[in-house]
């Protein structure tokens, strides 16, 4: 008779063979798995860094081409097509596959937007016990890549100081479709008096209440909204060495009669023009060396496409612009180029004033921006166009007629947009 423990009934060999199937399914998947999670990482890279390749080519272009690109050989889809290459994935190894517009999300048809899609196959490695064939590993990103104008009337940077927006006359300033923005955090970041009336659909302010002063504020006000940077931080600063120098030695350029024209380029020692001169200022960039800009006085400014740059060498260099009751005063901006939308820049260091002052019947659009500078604007007619966009450290407002500040996208300065939005 056989001793029970000699019994063998093969049942640990069974147990083996059944974990070691389930042990080699949970390596395959762990692997397979692993690699497959390694795959969509890198493929959404690239579909990433494809994406806003193309989409810095819309940017480029934007300005003639608008955001579109119907050619499939034009520069965006090589460019997404080619950092997709580099990185491994091309119709070989999967399918790339770009589309601008994107046809699906939300920049769907939309002009400025590009969409890159990857598909790669992933051969099987352990789970190839579970299928056959390869794996598809997919991703999709989406970027934007524009010139938009920015949707501001009036930023005021200043962070700290009440009254950092300032309007003490008795008239009314407008601002249409657009919010005035103050940065300031003091309760009284926004003051009116002496009977001042300002107009805005919104306005959106650091402080709290954010607002003071005798005066009307018309429209509704947002308190504690966190401040806005500078917009137009990424425009670089208007170089002179590449202009041409039209006034040199500090001498400057004068005229106090007569009817004169004269061409872009550095003026050193600035630009005056006083009693019954008229100016005409061909289109193009007007860069003050020192001497600021002045215009006063019976005759008329015609200063259509401009842009004219400040740069003080002492507090006195100031842009000012005004002129008698009758004369007619045309400022327009610069229609091309990064500068486009902009008619008056002062440097960014620059803490001197900016002086605006309509007569009745001036047309002056775009953008003034002084970054550290204060902005003073005086109406004198209803009728007043005052520009398009203010972006200043200070505002002050006086002036008893009041005035219009009539924001057109055609008008103001572009921002740059160029970032992945899906």
């Amino acid at each position: 008779m056989r001793h029970p423990r000699s019994i063998r009934r093969g049942t640990v060999a069974v147990l083996v063979a059944v974990s070691l199937t389930m042990l080699i399914g949970f390596v395959a998947i762990a692997i397979d798995g692993g690699l497959l999670l390694h795959d969509q990482r890198e493929v959404q890279s690239v579909a990433d860094a494809a994406a806003l390749s193309a989409a810095e080519c819309l940017f480029v272009d934007y300005r003639t081409g608008q955001g579109e690109e119907t050619n499939p050989n034009g520069p965006a889809h090589k460019a997404a097509l080619q950092v997709a290459a580099d990185n491994g994935f091309d119709n070989t190894t999967g399918t790339v596959t770009v589309n601008i517009p994107p046809t699906s999300g939300i920049a769907k048809d939309q002009p400025g937007y590009v969409e890159v899609l990857i598909t790669y196959n992933q051969v099987r490695a352990f789970s190839g016990i579970f299928g056959k064939g390869a794996i598809p590993v997919a991703a999709r990103a989406v970027a934007i890549g524009q010139w938009t104008p920015a949707k501001i009337g009036i930023l005021v940077l200043d962070p700290h100081s009440s009254g950092s927006f300032y309007d003490n006359g008795g008239g009314t300033v407008n601002v249409s479709g657009v919010p005035i923005i103050v940065d300031s955090d003091s309760p009284t970041a926004m003051t009116a008096v002496g009977g001042a009336t300002v107009t805005a659909g919104e306005f959106d302010v650091t402080g709290s209440p954010g607002y003071g002063g005798s005066g009307t504020f018309t429209g509704t006000i947002y308190s504690g909204v966190p401040p806005t940077p500078d917009p137009l931080q990424y425009i670089p600063e208007p170089n002179p060495a590449t202009m041409t120098v039209q006034v040199t030695k500090n001498s400057g350029y004068h005229a106090s009669g007569g009817n004169k024209t004269i061409q872009p380029g550095v003026y050193s020692g600035g630009i005056t023009i006083t009693g019954s001169a008229s100016l005409k200022m061909q289109p193009g960039i007007y860069y003050m060396d020192g001497g600021g800009f002045s215009f006063s006085g019976q005759g008329n400014l015609d200063a259509q496409g401009v842009m004219i740059v400040n740069a003080p060498t002492k507090s006195s260099d100031v842009i000012s612009i005004s002129g008698s009751s009758g004369a007619s005063m045309v400022l327009t901006p610069m229609t091309t180029g990064p500068y486009q939308g902009i008619s008056l820049w002062q440097t960014r260091t620059s803490t001197n004033t900016m002086s605006i002052s309509g007569n009745g019947s001036s047309t002056i659009s775009g953008t003034f921006y002084t970054q550290h500078g204060t902005l003073q604007v005086s109406g004198n007619g209803g009728s007043d166009v005052l520009g398009a966009q203010y972006i200043s450290y200070q505002l002050k407002i006086s002036g008893n007629a009041g005035y219009n500040l009539n924001w057109n996208a055609n008008q103001v300065a572009r921002l740059r947009k160029l970032y992945l939005v899906e």
